[in-house]
């Protein structure tokens, strides 16, 4: 069996394998300028694999490939020091080809690379099982969810069939008054963004959030419009960072948002842009905001405005869908695994520590369907 990563030139082949393997008609399998920005134009893609590879392993028996492993690869802070780490997708292997070893060779071959973290969100609870059998990984059975309601009404009309009972205890987000300096605008610049990212990393453990990921991942987008608000104080200093994305739902006129980026350095930040996050609601009415993320300390100014994190557990576990193309009314929560390497084995806190700066921006998980 051989295992390698695809070249560039083999992204036909590739899309077919991505159709005929994961899922028919799967987005990366027919949009090809998604699939280079996801594993080909990032940057630390480019630095770990090479510009002529995608990040992306695949099994073939003979001619045939039997199975998958993408690998989207960057730059990972711990406190400001650097390493780097992958997000892996689309780990498959062909189901009659199972019993021979496929998908160990594909996760060995991404460990050679000696990532220092590895982060998988989305996984099911098959997989969940094989990870929890690896030794370094934790699995994550509930990625942090805060939500801001902002039509109650409406989303329990048209997301809970009229049953507000899972939002019960939700109020109406608002916009908190304040007096302070800073300002919002619409706007970004990498060398005051990097000023800042450089002081805010002595404080946070994940993936760098440095200008060159904000351009990749957000800016140079082939297919989301995402909205970037940056924060500054009357010297123009970065204060913080909001990445948004609407999403139609249902319908073109139903919307809610998707927040993927959240950063303050202070109270005065995170309340100036956690009143854009209503600002926004005011103008596009949307049903209701959301964001996945593991630092209770970057969700303060939301919580501030009247988000809530979303409360799991068996007996009242319904809240609201986080799947709508199509709605998807089984699945409200998000699972996760993560490995850390020997050499940080001792050195990194744990996954569930408010430190940790965790978003869907880190892996596959906003993308189109």
């Amino acid at each position: 069996m051989d295992v390698r990563l695809f070249q560039k030139h083999e992204s036909a082949v590739l899309m077919q394998a991505l159709n005929d393997l994961w899922a028919k008609n799967h987005i990366l399998s027919r949009d090809e300028r998604l699939l280079n920005h996801m594993f080909g134009d990032n940057p630390v893609v480019q630095r770990v694999f090479g510009e002529k590879h995608y990040g992306f392993l695949g099994a073939w028996l003979g001619q045939e490939i039997v199975g998958l492993f993408g690998l989207m690869a960057f730059d990972f802070n711990l406190y400001g020091k650097h390493y780097f780490g992958f997000a892996p997708t689309n780990w498959i292997v062909a189901p009659e080809q199972r019993h021979t070893g496929a998908g160990l060779k594909l996760m060995r071959a991404m460990m050679s690379y000696n990532p220092a973290v590895v982060l998988n969100l989305g996984i099911n609870s098959n997989v969940a099982r094989l990870y929890k059998g690896m030794g370094g990984y934790q699995v994550i059975p509930d990625v942090p969810r805060w939500i801001g309601v902002y039509d109650y009404e409406q989303t329990s009309q048209r997301l809970l069939n009229g049953n507000a009972h899972a939002i019960r205890y939700f109020d109406t987000i608002r916009k908190r008054q304040q007096r302070t300096n800073y300002r919002v605008t619409a706007s970004f610049d990498a060398d005051r963004w990097d000023k800042f990212h450089t002081q805010w990393s002595v404080q946070y453990v994940g993936f760098s959030r440095n200008s060159a990921f904000i351009k990749w991942r957000y800016i140079n987008h082939p297919t989301f419009d995402y909205r970037i608000f940056t924060c500054e104080d009357q010297s123009g200093n970065f204060k913080g960072l909001l990445v948004i994305r609407i999403e139609s739902i249902l319908e073109p006129e139903v919307k809610i948002g998707r927040i993927v980026e959240f950063i303050a350095a202070d109270q005065d930040s995170a309340v100036q842009l956690a009143n854009q996050i209503v600002g926004i609601c005011e103008q596009e009415m949307l049903l209701f905001v959301d964001f996945y993320c593991f630092s209770s300390m970057t969700t303060w100014g939301l919580e501030t405005i009247g988000f809530k994190r979303a409360f799991k557990n068996d007996a009242d576990k319904w809240v609201l869908p986080t799947r709508f193309q199509p709605l998807d009314l089984d699945v409200t929560y998000m699972m996760g695994a993560l490995y850390t390497s020997k050499e940080l084995q001792g050195k990194i806190p744990s996954a569930n520590d408010h430190t940790w700066y965790i978003t869907k921006g880190d892996a596959d998980q906003d993308r189109p369907n």
